[in-house]
């Protein structure tokens, strides 16, 4: 098969990358990690939005990956509940992933094992993400039926120099001792086959669809809070209500491309999760994360007026005690 383009997939492990050195080096495409589950539960990958940020600030084409330990549809919709939630007002050129190859989920068995992966990439269809599954040529030739899953796109982990899988695949990993310019230590890197970006511009996937404004991701942003009726929300959708925010800030990590239903929206992140609010100029606002806000000179400046005043008014004070 030819190559499409070369990529490389990465998670919190990588640490801060320097993506214009990725993309120098000739990379074309990352898959990054949303997240996983731990002794303490289901968490989001601390560097997931701030590597799409950086990716697509690199003009990187992107996608997702979670790496499920899901042993049950209810646990496997747990995990989706957190991850479709982060996802959510992203754009991406690549599908979602769910990553299937932990060791526990073997006691499962072949038949039992397909049907829990298919019924995770049918949430994520259903959720309007494209979806598609990765494990490495063993486990999926001995507990994936992967001609039951020929529909979706199949990421391969091969590290032998060769595809030892015999069916179809439309990715390859084919090292997890890579290096890349911008990375310090390993990286996985990988081929894709396939040019994903006309499938998911034509039926409206991840984030190309009408149901969601387009968002695009930004850095060095606070979300504002001043106004205790300031309401955040499930989606851009203002009767999507998730609750009133308290006063405060919250680092924001995208915002619309001008009004989608009437408001300019924003996401950021509150509680360990990724949310929604329309920009009011009554309750709340975007100011400079590292303390500052867009009026804050103007704000001096005034209070440099009234400083003034006030001296001038003690100063006329004391002239008229000692007169």
């Amino acid at each position: 098969m030819a190559v499409y383009e070369t990529g490389i997939d990465a998670s919190r492990y990588q640490g801060e990358i320097n993506w214009p050195a990725v993309a120098a080096a000739g990379k074309q495409f990352a898959i990054l990690r949303i997240g996983s589950t731990s002794s303490g539960g289901i968490y989001v990958d601390p560097y997931f939005l701030k590597n799409v940020t950086g990716a697509h600030s690199a003009n990187l084409k992107v996608g997702a990956y979670y790496y499920t330990y899901a042993r049950t549809r209810e646990a496997a919709t747990a995990e989706l509940d957190v991850f479709l939630n982060v996802l959510s007002g992203l754009r991406l050129e690549y599908p979602v992933f769910v990553d299937v190859e932990d060791n526990s989920l073997r006691s499962l068995g072949r038949a039992q094992l397909t049907d829990l992966v298919q019924f995770q990439m049918d949430v994520l269809d259903q959720s309007g993400w494209y979806p598609g599954y990765y494990s490495y040529t063993n486990f999926a030739a001995n507990y994936l039926d992967t001609a039951r899953l020929a529909a979706y796109p199949f990421w391969v982990a091969d590290y032998r120099g060769y595809v030892g899988h015999p069916g179809s695949y439309d990715l390859w990993q084919y090292s997890s001792t890579g290096r890349v310019n911008g990375i310090s230590g390993n990286v996985d890197l990988n081929y894709s086959y396939k040019n994903f970006l006309p499938i998911l511009q034509a039926g409206g996937y991840n984030g190309y669809g009408s149901s969601a404004p387009v968002m695009q991701p930004i850095t060095g942003k606070d979300l504002e809070v001043f106004n205790a009726r300031c309401e955040y929300f499930y989606s851009a959708n203002v009767n999507d209500v998730a609750g009133y925010l308290p006063l405060g800030r919250y680092p924001a990590t995208a915002l619309s491309e001008g009004e989608y239903g009437g408001f300019v929206w924003v996401n950021f992140t509150y509680e360990g999760a990724v949310w929604w609010t329309a920009l009011l100029p009554d309750r709340c606002r975007l100011v400079d994360a590292q303390g500052g806000c867009e009026a804050c000179e103007e704000e001096l400046a005034r209070l440099g007026e009234k400083l003034d005043t006030v001296q001038g008014l003690l100063e006329q004070a004391l002239d008229e005690l000692e007169g």
